[in-house]
């Protein structure tokens, strides 16, 4: 499926000066369709052309049923002074939460109901920072080497995680819009973790285990957090892979599958209604007292989640009175060191 990507600016009273962007949309639809938004912040030292870069990506992904037809747009931010903080005159971090997706509604059919955000590097400090602010507002959360520092305060960090760029953003989050934990994804995180946890929004965390800025230590650091607070997530850790390499196109691929998956699900198009009926099946057995045959399981068909459920829920049962935890997604682990 091909795509026309439109370069233009705006100008937003959130910042100085225009705001340039680019838009990638399906060749064929009708003006007045209303598609899902998938917002892209891209990472330092970039800007809109990322939606080039992206564009056979997204097309493929369209081809071949992974991503649902949406809207993707991509505002150019400043890296040094921008950051996607804000600061006064130019609030970048707002910009991207409100300014920009208010103004795509205005200038295009957008489903405000299905935004989903995407960042890498730079871009994932970003999303994750504008998602757990407003986990409801949002669709999905994907990210790709996010540019997270792991710590608590600035005096914890260590030059490992502060090259380059990174001492910029380490200055900037300490100095601006009230310090450096009102700017930490893991301090927004910890301070609205009930909220996150309660609007189950879906969260994707990826990252190289080689990556030459070390953002996997950030990565891993959130990805534990999130664990600890049992806030579900998808996480992969990628053997081998660096910032840059295959990781800048498997890496994108990926996010957006993963937002795809919860654009279908969102639309009720995630699965069949033969095996919705299954799934009531199996349900309908065990509030019958599970007499007679159980019903067909189809062992890769998402039904089979319940069936599996519904079999073991008398084991599930006991186990629960005798573990606190079993009411967690995550289990409490043990500490190895203890």
């Amino acid at each position: 499926m091909k795509s026309r990507l439109l370069r233009d600016s705006y100008q937003d009273p959130l910042v100085k000066g225009e705001v340039e962007y680019a838009a990638l949309t399906p060749e064929g639809v009708a003006d007045d369709k209303p598609l899902p938004l998938i917002l892209v912040l891209h990472g330092a030292n970039s800007s809109r052309e990322l939606l080039a870069m992206l564009q056979p990506i997204v097309e493929q992904l369209w081809a071949d049923g992974s991503l649902p037809e949406s809207l993707v747009a991509c505002a150019s931010t400043p890296t040094i002074g921008g950051f996607y903080l804000d600061r006064p005159g130019d609030a970048w971090e707002s910009l991207m939460a409100d300014g920009f997706p208010r103004f795509l509604a205005e200038r295009y059919a957008v489903d405000e109901t299905r935004v989903a955000l995407l960042g890498a590097s730079m871009g994932g400090y970003g999303v994750l920072k504008i998602a757990f602010a407003e986990p409801r507002r949002w669709l999905a959360v994907a990210t790709v080497a996010p540019a997270l520092l792991p710590a608590l305060t600035s005096t914890q960090l260590r030059p490992r995680n502060t090259l380059d760029v990174l001492s910029h953003l380490a200055g900037e989050m300490t100095s601006e819009g009230g310090g450096f934990a009102a700017n930490s994804v893991l301090h927004r995180l910890r301070s609205n973790a009930e909220a996150i946890r309660d609007s189950a929004l879906p969260i994707f965390l990826r990252c190289g285990d080689r990556d030459v800025f070390a953002l996997h230590d950030g990565t891993e650091q959130l990805h534990r957090a999130l664990w600890d607070l049992d806030v579900g997530h998808e996480y992969h850790l990628v053997q081998g892979g660096d910032h840059l390499g295959p990781e800048a196109l498997a890496g994108p691929r990926a996010a957006l599958a993963f937002i795809g998956a919860a654009q279908r699900a969102a639309a009720g198009q995630d699965r069949s209604a033969a095996d919705r009926q299954r799934e009531a099946a199996w349900r309908d057995w065990a509030a019958g007292g599970r007499e007679g045959a159980p019903p067909d399981l189809d062992p890769s068909a998402p039904s089979a989640s319940v069936a599996l459920r519904v079999m073991l829920e008398p084991q599930v049962t006991e186990a629960a009175r005798r573990d606190d935890s079993m009411s967690r997604r995550y289990g409490i682990l043990p500490d190895l060191d203890g």
